[in-house]
């Protein structure tokens, strides 16, 4: 979702980027400045948020006009920075609903519609096309970060409590070893016993064997004796 915003939104940076004071110096000493470029610092007033003033039309009539705030916003000489640090991930509804009812859907805010009245206001002109990309893409983006915020948190626990019974299931594996190693020493044990017993044996069977062969000499050596 993101890879559609990011290029319009790095186009639209690179665009103010190109942008010298004396482009914007040129839009500000506009005595009668062309329609699109009234209605492009128009937007521009919108997004940040600053007011029109109330003006005769002429016929008796009172209008909105953002002709001489835009005069003051282009005289700020951060106009620009506010632009490129504008905080695009918290746009207020309200203004992205009078962009996109005002502005985006006007045929002739379009870039190259724009750049033939003012080089300067194209690149504005892009930032807030970009601006309204970008807003639409994170509202649907938003909840897919909560979501994976809130996914990788219930991984990290349960990461925990699969890490606690790979250690349990440790301290059983070296608990089982070391039967495991004791009950081969007790088999040894054993087998040495055994073999020990069946050693003793054959010396018992061998020596009762010898003293029954020497039982028949004791009368023998008896009568020698006498």
């Amino acid at each position: 979702d993101l890879a559609e915003a990011i290029p319009a939104l790095e186009a639209a940076i690179n665009a103010l980027n190109t942008l010298k004071p004396a482009d914007i110096t040129e839009v500000k000493a506009m005595k009668s400045p062309p329609a699109i470029v009234k209605i492009v610092m128009e937007s521009i007033c919108v997004m940040l948020a600053v007011k029109s003033e109330r003006k005769p039309d002429g016929s008796g009539k009172m209008v909105e006009d953002f002709w001489g705030p835009s005069v003051k916003l282009l005289s700020d000489m951060k106009f620009l920075d506010r632009l490129k640090g504008y905080d695009k991930d918290n746009i207020p509804p309200n203004i992205m609903k009078k962009i996109r009812a005002t502005y985006v859907t006007n045929p002739d805010f379009t870039p190259s519609v724009v750049k033939k009245a003012s080089t300067a206001c194209e690149g504005l002109c892009k930032w807030v096309c970009a601006m309204d990309v970008y807003d639409r893409v994170a509202k649907v983006v938003a909840p897919k970060k909560a979501k994976l915020a809130e996914a990788e948190e219930e991984l990290g626990l349960q990461m925990t409590k699969l890490n606690e019974k790979r250690r349990q299931l440790q301290e059983v594996t070296d608990k089982l070893q070391a039967l495991n190693d004791e009950f081969e020493a007790m088999q040894q044990k054993k087998k040495d016993l055994e073999d020990n017993i069946d050693l003793c044996s054959k010396k018992l069977d061998r020596a009762e064997k010898l003293i029954g062969g020497l039982g028949g000499e004791k009368d023998r050596w008896t009568q020698n004796a006498q």
